[in-house]
Parts: structure tokens; C-alpha cells; sequence
């Protein structure tokens, strides 16, 4: 476990966020090798179905994609003001309550994903392939969610080492299994999804292995599979903002597909193949702001606010010209990007994607101060302003997307973002400038039965 109230700010999220860096590398391995393996091993066609079906299945994790951020927001701050004891219950009331959304998502996914695709305007010629790979991916979220609820828990502590770990054991068998299944097996796209699955149960065995004899404060009994109710308000309470603000991050990738597919399958495999670019770009400046927000939650849990303000924005002036430095590759080189996924060949894939790259990545410092702030914020606790940054980013992009569709074309997918990271950027300067996040701290509670009540 790291203890992140003291040392060198700058030195300890860094530090913090290499491993997490490197882990969320081998986490986007999951759904590229499967599109590098269908675009160069099968075609275009299996490439645009495959990223057709990744916003449907987006969706179904984000509410507890969402919730997991929260529960890693308390573990964070209880660890900071050293109240083991409750970090414990806060980590058994999670697994056993999630765990009932988790089997509902599954459901609920796995019956609706064909009218989901249907509504996307997904071209008829990929619709089937995409539902497949959706179908075998329905049943095995509770292995992603795992993973995601051990990973915060673990973040939470100061561990971002031992989740890398493991993700690079099963994402090297994601690649073998994936290649057996398409090229040996012939299984095509439903191949890949099934190799997704088998692997990513792997890590989640490991974490399970890992956490129960290396970490006795998680280590859980039966008597301590119990629901804490009162926690359990405590962990919605930080979780759902993030989960609803996951979800319509989420809709929005769905309703911006659905226009990028009424372009046809050539332009859905090329925003396929951005997205893929665009995910690994943003690896480094996520997995800062991420380890930024461990930083920030442990010392508002510990009342340090100074450390928390000078900290943060440090970090952030790092994070912002990193940013700057690895936009200069998609920028320069955007076709042989695109090659990776795609046969040379693919002449109309490679235009619209480069297109979409070369656009994109010259506002993409703009991102980098969208996750720093909103982590910022989720660090300290004030989920309402970091779900606003969302949603002002979103509704601003989708509305700009559709109305400038017409008169720009394919443009519009790329150019439509940066609109909306100004809109909300403007809102979180706004906050910050404000002070109002130093009343969200769990140690700023009025008194320890309130406390007591709530966590």
C-alpha cells in the first residue's frame, strides 16, 4: 500500500501513475488485438463490426465501471485519514452489492443487443458479426467487473503494480488465443470476443489469488459478507454521479456511432481504427489524472488541501505538455497508424481515418485538462462538477456533430470534440476558482457520528 500524503507531489503521482500507464496499455490491447486480428485476418467489414459493437458494450460497463471509481474515491480517503476498518466493510458491501448489478447488466445486454445495433444504424452487412461479438461479451462481464472492482481497490491503496501484473499475463494470452480462434479455428469475429473473455477471467483469478494472501485487510470471510446498508449509501453516493456520468459518456459514443455508420461501413472501419489510436494516445495523460485523483482523495482524507492545490496543478502542466509531445505521432504519421489495423489496400479506410487523427489531435492538449480537472474533482469528492464536465462535453459534441453533418461530411465526427471541451472546461474553471470543493472531503464531516452514518 502507498501512502500518498507525503513525499514529493509531482515525483509521487508519477511514480503512481507509470504502472497504471502500462496497465491501461495492455487494457486497450483487449479490444485493439481484436480489431488488428478481424481488419488484417478477415476484413473491413469484420474490423467496423467489431468497433461497431464497442459502444453497446461501453455502455453495459460504465454504470459499474462508474460505481468502482467511486468505491476506489473512499477507499482512498479513508486510507489517508486511517480508518482501515471501514475501508474493509466498504470493499465486502461492494463486492456483494455489485454483483447484483452486474448479473442485470448481463441480462439486460445480452437480450437487447441486437435492437441497440438496430438503432445505431449499423450497416446490415457487419449487424450480425457485431451482435455475435456482443453476445459472448454479455457473458462474461462479471469477469471484466471483477477486474475493474479489484483494480480500484487495489489503486485505492497506493497499489498500481500488482493489477499491471496480471493484465500483462492475460492480455499476452488475449493475443494467442485470439490468433488460435481466428486463423485456427476460423471463428471469426465471435472468436475474438471469446478470447476477450477467457482472458480477462484469468486476471481476475489472479487479483482474487494475489489480494487474499498478500492483503489480509481484504481478505474476506463470511462473516464479512454482509451489505452494510449505511456504507452502501456512502458508495452510491460517490458512485453514482461517476456511473451516471460514465453511461452518458457512453450514450454519446453510441449516438455519435450511429451518425458515423449513416456515413457507410468504409467510414465505420475507419473511426473503428481511430478510436483505437485515439484510446492508446490517451493512455498517459487518463492514467496521470487518474493517479492524480488517488493523490488528491488521500490527502483531502487527510485535510492536507495545500498539498492537494499545489499538486494538482503541477501535475497538470505535466500531464498537458506530455500530451503535447505524443499528439505530434498522429499528427505526422496518421496512415501508417491506420495501417496497423488495416490492409494498405483500404485506401477509402486509411483517407477517413487520417482525417479524423490529423483533426482530433490538434486540439488534444484541450483532453488532457478535461481528465485533470475532472479527476481533480472526483478526487475530492465534488462528483456533481465532474458529471457536469461530462455531460456540457457531450451534449455540446452531439449537437455540433449533427448540425455541422451536412456541410461538413466525416469532418464533423473529429472537429465537434475540441467544441465541446472548451464548453466544458469553462465550467470547471469556473468551480475550481470557486473553492467549493474543500467542503466535499469525508475527514470535513461535521462530526465522527455523521461519520459513522455515512461510511
Amino acid at each position: 500500500m502507498k501512502d500518498m500524503t507525503q513525499g514529493n507531489p509531482v515525483k509521487e503521482v508519477l511514480l503512481f501513475s507509470v504502472p497504471m500507464i502500462l496497465a491501461s496499455v495492455f487494457q486497450q490491447m483487449y479490444n485493439a488485438v481484436d480489431s488488428i486480428i478481424v481488419g488484417q485476418f478477415v476484413g473491413a467489414n469484420a474490423l467496423a463490426a467489431v468497433g461497431a459493437a464497442f459502444p453497446a458494450m461501453f455502455l453495459a460497463m460504465s454504470v459499474l465501471i462508474g460505481i468502482t471509481m467511486g468505491v476506489q474515491i473512499i477507499i482512498s480517503q479513508l486510507f489517508g485519514a486511517g480508518e482501515h476498518e471501514r475501508m474493509r466493510a466498504t470493499f465486502a458491501t461492494s463486492i456483494i452489492s455489485l454483483m447484483i448489478l452486474v448479473v442485470i447488466a448481463s441480462v439486460i445486454g445480452y437480450f437487447a443487443s441486437g435492437t441497440i445495433l438496430e438503432l445505431m444504424n449499423t450497416p446490415p452487412e457487419i449487424i450480425a458479426d457485431s451482435k455475435a461479438y456482443l453476445d459472448e461479451i454479455f457473458k462474461g462481464l462479471i469477469f471484466m467487473f471483477l477486474y475493474n472492482l479489484y483494480t480500484s481497490v487495489l489503486r485505492g491503496v497506493g497499489d498500481s503494480k500488482t493489477p499491471l501484473y496480471f493484465l500483462i499475463i492475460s492480455s499476452i494470452l488475449n493475443i494467442v488465443l485470439d490468433l488460435v480462434y481466428v486463423i485456427q479455428f476460423g471463428m471469426g469475429v465471435r472468436g475474438v470476443a471469446v478470447a476477450t473473455v477467457q482472458s480477462q477471467a484469468v486476471s481476475v483469478m489472479l487479483c482474487i489469488i494475489y489480494t487474499n494472501i498478500r492483503i489480509p485487510l481484504f481478505r474476506l470471510g463470511l462473516k464479512d459478507l454482509r451489505v452494510d446498508f449505511g456504507i452502501l449509501r456512502t458508495v452510491l453516493r460517490f458512485g453514482i454521479p461517476t456511473a451516471i456520468q460514465q453511461s452518458i459518456s457512453a450514450i454519446g459514443s453510441m449516438l455519435v456511432q450511429g451518425l458515423v455508420n449513416s456515413f457507410g461501413a468504409t467510414a465505420a472501419a475507419a473511426f473503428a481504427a481511430g478510436n483505437k489510436v485515439e484510446s492508446f494516445m490517451m493512455m498517459p495523460l487518463i492514467n496521470i489524472a487518474n493517479a492524480s485523483s488517488t493523490y488528491v482523495a488521500q490527502n483531502t482524507g487527510a485535510g492536507k488541501l495545500d498539498r492537494v492545490r499545489d499538486g494538482f496543478k503541477k501535475v497538470t502542466v505535466i500531464n498537458v505538455l506530455i500530451t503535447a509531445a505524443i499528439s505530434i505521432i498522429p499528427l505526422t504519421i496518421p496512415q501508417y497508424l491506420m495501417q496497423i489495423f488495416i490492409s494498405a489496400d483500404e485506401t477509402g479506410v486509411i483517407e477517413y481515418g487520417c482525417l479524423y487523427l490529423s483533426t482530433l489531435f490538434f486540439f488534444f492538449f484541450l483532453q488532457a485538462l478535461m481528465f485533470s480537472l475532472s479527476s481533480f474533482f472526483r478526487g475530492v469528492g465534488d462528483m456533481n462538477v465532474s458529471l457536469a464536465m461530462s455531460m456540457i462535453a457531450l451534449f455540446v459534441r452531439i449537437g455540433s456533430a449533427y448540425a455541422l453533418a451536412k456541410p461538413l461530411g466525416y469532418l464533423t465526427i473529429s472537429i465537434s470534440q475540441p467544441i465541446g471541451w472548451v464548453c466544458a472546461l469553462a465550467l470547471a474553471f469556473v468551480a475550481y476558482r470557486s473553492g467549493r470543493w474543500t467542503r466535499f472531503s469525508i475527514a470535513a464531516r461535521e462530526n465522527e457520528n455523521q461519520l459513522q452514518e455515512e461510511v
